[in-house]
């Protein structure tokens, strides 16, 4: 046989081997999406499946849509060019990933418009990390128990002696977690015109229980900030609390305490009242927590309470009560807004809305916007995501409403 021939006999043999070997790799990862979907329709408090299925859908939902589609081009290809059997099976496969795919991120978008949001489905495919340029300034607060509470300092963009001032508490379980950890969101607000100001407090250790200590830091913080503020080009009579997770608990409880004058600044100085209170998937139950909460590997939230506490809870029912949201409510808290992921399996989404329907019962003006398909940390994975972008625009018409918009947007 001549080298010609012998040419055309390898490459006819390729081809043979070619549009299989792509059908049964469209196959393989429609089948990986397909898992996926079926995932987020199981129970993320009692599922790892389900757990790691509802994670992914607000950061990359629109990739796995995407990769779907792309998935039914190539079994299209596939079944035309001989590989018929397989090539079907890929094609349905494909078809049913797409679908599941398209109404779970078209659900996600709907909920966000409808709550005031907005989203950008094609600028959601180009993830950004979370972490960016840092902040304009960090300022030591105290040290206590070994620990740094430092302030970092977000500069408003645009705004001069009249900012609306943001304070920022961040997650963690209240094991972990840092002031900068979103950093990427503190930014977005700045560069908007807000004048950002995220804190630390202290974390549990194992040799230290800081149920108590934590709100305390919390409220010299506040004192901190209120005293600085204008120094920053701030009004603090325009003061937001931001909070996530157990920063969401911290939150609510200050602000909802520090309206009915319950608080006794611990650093000797005047506490501000904010105007407006955002938190996500808030720790406001501790006990519905610690029952039903999904035990992720190594953020277990027995572990996480029992750390927090000094203990079990049902041995401390004093403790309990100081740190569950419920011990605030009133009608004197402040306009509320709470983004709650529908498949929250560390808080279980459950808790959260009972809370809302209890704070409403109990006069507070408080709006409770559920994103379905979404779970815990639903914004954090990336900057630019879905639900990073439902975030930050939900939060902004929020803020807008209360009156706390830069001027440049009111």
């Amino acid at each position: 046989m001549t080298d010609a021939a012998n040419t055309v006999a390898g490459s006819a043999a390729g081809r043979r081997w070619f549009w299989p070997l792509v059908t049964l790799l469209s196959l393989g990862l429609s089948a990986v999406v397909l898992l996926v979907v079926i995932g987020t329709w199981r129970d993320p408090t009692a599922s790892l499946h389900a757990a790691v299925s509802a994670a992914l859908w607000t950061t990359f939902g629109p990739h796995l849509l995407l990769l779907s589609l792309i998935c039914i081009v190539l079994s299209s290809f596939g079944y035309r060019f001989g590989a018929r059997r397989a090539g079907m099976l890929a094609l349905t496969a494909a078809l049913l990933s797409s679908a599941g795919c398209g109404y779970i991120v078209a659900r996600i978008v709907a909920a966000t418009y409808a709550a005031g949001g907005s989203v950008n489905l094609v600028s959601a495919l180009w993830l950004k990390p979370m972490q960016t340029t840092g902040p304009d300034q960090s300022r030591l607060l105290s040290e206590r128990d070994g620990q740094q509470l430092r302030v970092a300092i977000y500069q408003a963009k645009a705004e001069h002696n009249k900012a609306p001032v943001m304070l920022y508490i961040h997650g963690g379980g209240f094991m972990t977690g840092s002031n900068v950890e979103t950093d990427a969101d503190l930014r977005w607000f700045a560069d908007r015109g807000w004048l950002v100001f995220s804190v630390d407090y202290r974390l549990w250790q194992q040799d230290l229980a800081t149920w108590d200590l934590a709100p305390q830091d919390i409220s010299c913080a506040a004192a901190w900030v209120a005293q600085h503020a204008a120094g920053f080009g701030g009004n603090i009579e325009r003061l937001a609390l931001l909070g996530d997770s157990a920063g969401g608990n911290l939150a609510i409880n200050y602000a909802y305490a520090a309206a009915q004058g319950r608080l006794h600044s611990p650093c000797g100085d005047e506490l501000p009242v904010p105007q407006a209170v955002i938190v996500q998937y808030p720790a406001v139950d501790p006990l519905a927590i610690y029952e039903h909460g999904f035990a992720v590997p190594g953020f277990e939230p027995k572990m996480l309470l029992r750390g927090y506490l000094g203990g079990d809870p049902y041995q401390y029912p004093e403790r309990v009560q100081s740190v569950s949201s419920y011990s605030y409510l009133s009608a004197l808290a402040p306009a509320t807004l709470i983004i709650a992921p529908e498949q929250d399996g560390l808080v279980p989404a459950w808790s959260v809305y009972r809370f809302a329907d209890y704070a409403r019962l109990a006069g507070v003006d408080i709006e409770l916007v559920r994103l379905p398909f979404a779970s815990h940390v639903y914004n954090q994975l990336a900057a630019n995501s879905l639900g990073n972008q439902a975030r930050l625009t939900i939060t902004a018409r929020f803020l807008a409403e209360q009156g706390l918009a830069p001027q440049a947007q009111r």
